[in-house]
């Protein structure tokens, strides 16, 4: 059996339809595939910010059970993150890891996460907003807390007083 162009086929459609139906598709793909990429670009956003909690509230070398659940709550609560839900415990995880086994590697790893969001004012920002609210979580910054605020700050290019 053979069709020539622009002949329908039983149960198909027209050739019109059919194009109709196969852009759709083409153009659904599209904008989930720019939505991947979106998120691939913001993960490093997700992990400097979840890196810089983490390291803000290990500042005098350890992090009790209400300041995690506390840094949690925050997380969850940030715009900048709300595409990485699922992966929140994951990363925080990770940096909570290399920080209780040995706090130097573990800060320096933190640093390079968030090292890697320096190039955007924008996210830049955001990370050290975060790491402020996290310090200012119990009233006050202690020394030590903001001595890692300044390190974060410098990291990212900014000025810690702009942030206060």
């Amino acid at each position: 059996m053979t069709f020539s162009v622009g002949r329908s086929l039983p149960g198909v459609g027209s050739p019109t339809q059919r194009n109709v139906t196969m852009f759709g598709i083409f153009k659904k793909k599209t904008r989930r595939a720019a939505a991947e990429i979106k998120k691939f670009e913001k993960r490093d956003l997700a992990q400097a910010v979840i890196n810089a909690a983490y390291l803000v509230a290990y500042a005098d070398g350890e992090c009790e059970a209400s300041e995690k659940a506390k840094i949690e709550q925050v997380l969850r609560n940030q715009p900048a993150l709300s595409a990485f839900t699922s992966e929140i415990n994951a990363i925080s995880a990770t940096i909570i890891g290399q920080l209780d086994t040995n706090f130097k590697i573990g800060r320096r790893a933190a640093l390079r996460e968030i090292e890697d969001v320096k190039h955007d004012t924008r996210e830049a920002e955001d990370v050290l907003d975060v790491a402020v609210a996290i310090a200012e979580a119990d009233g006050e910054i202690e020394p030590e807390e903001r001595k890692v605020l300044e390190e974060i700050a410098g990291v990212l290019g900014l000025r810690l007083e702009n942030h206060l």
